[in-house]
């Protein structure tokens, strides 16, 4: 008898600790299991599973906002391993997995290098690492060597330090300007160039042309003479891209008047039949409504609370990472 209640005792123990295990994952934790590799790359599931450096970023940002060093060091050194490039001190922007070379294209993507220096900023002041924070600082200091410059009136963001740039006009992706990462980089580095970049992407924002919807195109056409208009070589829609634009927004001010557009628009559509992309130019809309990832970023802006992101039911990388990048915004300000 002691022997059977001993077993019994021993599976209850078992049991409870399972559950507990299974009550006490996180979204993080899920998170992972479906697209952090066991080297530290990042996988879009999306897009032929490839590797990018906007995906360790993202990984980088997930894994400090739960604490996980392990994870974070990592996706770290895959990203150093892979992607970084000597030459600039920037990171080529993607790792392909099509049997040809990985790193073919030895372009940046801005966004992602931007949000590289911003996680690797906040860890080294977390936990107090002192590697983390001069890496963060000599990243930032290419980003703004390479990719920032004036035009049109303009302290801007090249998408990427190679391409972009013309002679009478620039494109720009409303998108790489992650508004909390350039005031971070402001404090932190004291240089007036961070916030003129912030207030100069906001000034554009509330300057479109050539549009009937006020809110950011996924690209931008920024001639010489300041004007703008949405770039003809992507259809004029707020779409995929633009939809972290105000989600960058938000978690940079959640006050801030540039956001009043996209309240307006939303606020249009009931929560749940909100069109996935709209035309700028245009009454065109998206016949099919909001995924997942793209809805939780309308709710972070709209007010709603928002509570842990349930990844297992993500339609894919991007989904699963728009739904973490909301719920890091929110709880940066509740």
């Amino acid at each position: 008898m002691v022997i059977g209640f001993v077993k019994k005792f021993a599976l209850a123990v078992s049991l409870l600790a399972a559950s507990a295990s299974m009550a006490g994952a996180t979204a993080w934790d899920d998170y992972k299991a479906k697209y952090l590799a066991q080297d530290g790359a990042i996988i879009d599931t999306g897009n032929g599973n490839m590797s990018h450096t906007e995906g360790q970023s993202y990984g980088l940002t997930f894994a400090l906002a739960y604490n996980d060093k392990e994870a974070f060091a990592r996706i770290l050194k895959w990203t150093d391993d892979n992607l970084a490039d000597p030459v600039s001190g920037l990171y080529c922007w993607a790792y392909r997995r099509d049997g040809g070379d990985p790193v073919a294209d030895k372009n940046n993507a801005t966004d992602g290098d931007l949000m590289i220096a911003w996680a690797l900023l906040k860890a080294g002041q977390k936990w107090h690492v002192k590697e983390y924070t001069k890496k963060a600082e000599k990243l930032a200091n290419a980003i703004s060597a390479l990719t920032v410059t004036k035009f049109g009136g303009y302290n801007v963001i090249l998408p990427g330090a190679n391409a972009f740039f013309y002679n009478s006009y620039i494109i720009v992706n409303p998108s790489y300007y992650i508004y909390p990462a350039l005031t971070a980089l402001a404090k932190q580095t004291y240089q007036k160039l961070w916030k003129d970049v912030n207030a100069d992407g906001k000034k554009l924002l509330s300057n479109l042309q050539g549009q009937t919807l006020m809110v950011s195109p996924d690209w931008v056409k920024l001639l010489i003479s300041g004007e703008n208009m949405p770039a003809e070589q992507w259809p004029p829609r707020f779409s995929y891209d633009a939809i972290r634009v105000p989600l960058y927004l938000y978690w940079d001010d959640p006050n801030c008047k540039e956001l009043i557009p996209y309240r307006k628009l939303w606020s249009g559509y009931s929560e749940f039949q909100t069109p996935a992309w709209f035309s700028v130019v245009g009454p065109q809309k998206a016949d099919y409504m909001m995924s997942s990832g793209l809805k939780a970023v309308r709710d972070l802006v709209m007010g709603k609370p928002l509570g842990e992101p349930d990844i297992k039911k993500s339609e894919d990388y991007y989904n699963a990472s728009l739904h973490m990048l909301a719920y890091m915004a929110y709880r940066d300000h509740h």
